[in-house]
C-alpha cells in the first residue's frame, strides 16, 4: 500500500475514533487536537497534509533533476464565495449572535467570543478574488526551503536562468505561488530577479479543462452530490448545526448557508492559524466529516474517477505527463535541471487520474458514507492548499536511473514502484508510454 496512505490511515485511526459521533457540547476553543483542521477538503492547510520530513537518501545514486507540479497556496475566496459570504454576514450572523444572547445557543463561551468579535473585512472584494494570501506565500516559501534542504545540490541557493524554469497560469494566485517558491529557494525578494515563463492562450498544459467541450459536458453533473445533501445523514448534520446555534423557524440555516459558514471558518483559520476562527465551534468533528464528504463526492465526479468517461480524465493530463517523461529521460546538458509548475485544483486532481493513484475499489456515493471512511479519494489529503507532486531524478553510474516521487513530501508510490516512492525511470516510461510521443493537443480532449 502507498506509504502516503499508510501514514494517513494510521493518523485517521486515532482521529476518526474521536469523530465517530456528534458531540452537541463540542468546544473548538478547548480542543487541543482539532482533527477537523486536517479534513477541510480543498481548504485544508498544506501544513496539515504534509510529511514531517523528507528522506532524500532512498537511492544510492546522485540527485540530478527536480520537477514539481503544484497547486497554488492559500487564497482569498472566489467571487461566488464572496457573493454568498457577504449576505451571510449581513443576515445570518446577527441571528447567530442574538440566539446566543437569548440563551438558545449551545456554543461554548470562547467559541461565541471568537464569532462575536468577527466582522466581514470590506477589503475582501471581487476585484481581488482568489488572490494569494500572506499565509499562502509563507507556506509555499517554506515548502521550497524544505525541498532545498533535502536536495541542496540540485536546488541551489543561487539562481541561474539556464538551470531553473518556472511556469504559472494566467491567474494571480499561481503567479504569486511561483514567486513565493523562488523566494524560498533564493532568499527574500529574489523573485524580482527571476524569469517566469508567461502562459500561452489557450493553456492546454496547466489548464486543459478550460479548452475542452467534452470535459464541460462530462463534469456537468451534481446528481450524486445532491443526493448526499438530501440524505437523512446530511440532514441530521444540518439539524445538529442549527440546534447548536439555537436558530429557530425561518432563521435556521439552509444547507448552502451551513456550508458557507463552514467555509468562513476554514478561510479565517488559514489566514490566521494562531487565532481561533469564527464559526468553527458550530460544527463538531463528526459533522465536519459529513460536510467533507459532500466536497469529496463533488470532486470525485467532476475531477476524479467518477468522471464519465474516465478515459477523458486520464487524457486531460497528457501535456504535463509528457513534460514529466521528457524531463526524466533527457540527457541534454543544456536543458533546465529544475522545473516548477503552479496550477489549480482541477488540473492537479485530473493529473492524479492520469497517474492512476488514489483510486477506490468502490465509487463514492450518497449511500456509502460509512463504508468510505478509509477511502483514498479524500480531497483534504490529495488537494489541500499548495498540494504538490515532486519527481527527483537520480543519476546512477551503472545506468538505470532512479526517480523518487513525493506528494506533499510523503512518498508517492506509483504502480510497481517501491514503498519509499523510488522507481526506475525506465519503469515510469513504460507505465505512461502512450503519452511520450502523443499529440497532446489532440489527445487531451478525447476519449481515445
Amino acid at each position: 500500500m502507498n506509504s502516503l496512505l499508510i501514514a494517513f490511515f494510521l493518523g485517521c485511526a486515532a482521529l476518526c475514533a474521536a469523530q465517530s459521533a456528534h458531540d452537541p457540547n463540542y468546544c473548538y476553543a478547548f480542543d487541543a487536537i482539532r482533527p477537523q483542521q486536517s479534513r477541510w477538503a480543498d481548504r485544508t492547510s498544506n501544513n496539515a497534509a504534509r510529511a514531517s520530513s523528507i528522506n532524500p537518501n532512498v537511492s544510492q545514486c546522485t540527485p540530478s533533476r527536480f520537477w514539481l507540479y503544484m497547486r497554488h497556496g492559500d487564497r482569498l475566496p472566489s467571487t461566488n464565495d464572496i457573493n454568498r459570504m457577504v449576505p451571510f454576514s449581513n443576515t445570518q450572523f446577527p441571528n447567530i449572535i442574538n440566539a446566543y444572547n437569548q440563551g438558545r445557543s449551545n456554543l461554548c463561551h470562547p467559541d461565541f467570543v471568537a464569532t462575536n468579535t468577527w466582522s466581514w473585512d470590506p477589503n475582501i472584494t471581487v476585484s481581488q478574488e482568489q488572490f494569494l494570501t500572506v499565509s499562502g506565500w509563507n507556506i509555499v516559501r517554506n515548502i521550497a526551503s524544505r525541498y532545498q534542504a533535502a536536495f541542496p545540490t540540485v536546488l541551489t541557493r543561487t539562481y541561474d536562468r539556464s538551470r531553473f524554469f518556472f511556469r504559472h497560469t494566467d491567474r494571480q494566485r499561481t503567479q504569486a505561488t511561483v514567486r513565493a517558491f523562488s523566494d524560498g529557494l533564493f532568499g527574500e525578494g529574489a523573485y524580482r530577479n527571476v524569469i517566469f515563463t508567461e502562459p500561452p492562450f489557450p493553456d492546454n498544459l496547466l489548464r486543459p479543462h478550460d479548452n475542452c467541450p467534452l470535459y464541460d459536458q462530462a463534469s456537468n453533473t451534481q446528481a450524486e452530490r445532491d443526493r448526499w445533501q438530501n440524505s437523512a445523514e446530511f440532514q441530521t448534520t444540518l439539524t445538529q448545526i442549527n440546534d447548536k446555534l439555537g436558530l429557530t423557524g425561518g432563521q435556521r440555516l439552509t444547507a448552502r448557508q451551513a456550508r458557507t459558514m463552514w467555509e468562513l471558518c476554514q478561510f479565517h483559520q488559514l489566514w490566521e492559524p494562531h487565532i481561533d476562527a469564527p464559526f468553527c465551534g458550530a460544527i463538531s468533528p463528526f459533522n465536519n466529516l459529513r460536510l467533507e464528504y459532500f466536497e469529496d463526492i463533488d470532486e470525485y465526479y467532476t475531477t476524479g474517477y467518477g468522471l464519465n468517461p474516465v478515459r477523458l480524465a486520464e487524457n486531460m493530463g497528457c501535456g504535463i505527463m509528457q513534460d514529466l517523461l521528457n524531463f526524466l529521460t533527457s540527457t541534454n546538458p543544456n536543458e533546465e535541471t529544475v522545473k516548477i509548475f503552479s496550477t489549480h485544483q482541477t488540473s492537479f486532481q485530473l493529473f492524479l487520474v492520469t497517474l492512476g493513484v488514489f483510486r477506490d475499489a468502490a465509487p463514492l456515493t450518497a449511500a456509502n458514507f460509512a463504508q468510505q471512511a478509509n477511502r483514498l479519494w479524500v480531497t483534504s489529503r490529495i488537494a489541500p492548499m499548495a498540494t504538490n507532486i515532486a519527481a527527483i531524478r537520480y543519476n546512477c553510474a551503472t545506468g538505470g536511473d532512479d526517480v523518487l516521487f513525493l506528494m506533499n513530501e510523503h512518498p508517492l508510490v506509483l504502480p510497481g514502484c517501491q514503498s519509499t516512492g523510488l522507481c526506475k525511470v525506465s519503469h515510469v516510461v513504460t507505465l505512461y508510454n502512450r503519452f511520450l510521443t502523443a499529440n497532446c493537443d489532440a489527445l487531451f480532449c478525447s476519449v481515445g
